[in-house]
């Protein structure tokens, strides 16, 4: 299953550096962590900076993404400030 890091107010709201979350594809794994978490991290799901094994997905294939077992999907909530 693969890994999934979580960063900033993703680990707040998780309450966890990472997790295991199934998923075949990137846009699968989102939808399954989601769920996990009843829908907390829906809002910040969507504007995520998401990468595979330190590769953004928006160079790769997006939310279709294929994923294998041993990857590692970090997920970067967008910043703000000011």
């Amino acid at each position: 299953m693969p890994t999934v890091k979580f960063y900033a107010t993703l680990r707040q709201i998780t309450k966890s550096r990472e997790a295991e979350v199934r998923g075949l594809t990137v846009g699968e794994l989102l939808e399954n962590l989601s769920t996990a978490y009843e829908g907390k991290l829906q809002r910040y799901l969507k504007s995520s900076t998401v990468l595979v094994n330190d590769k953004n997905v928006k160079l790769l294939k997006g939310r279709d993404t294929r994923l294998d077992p041993d990857d590692v999907v970090s997920i970067y909530p967008p910043l703000g400030g000011g």
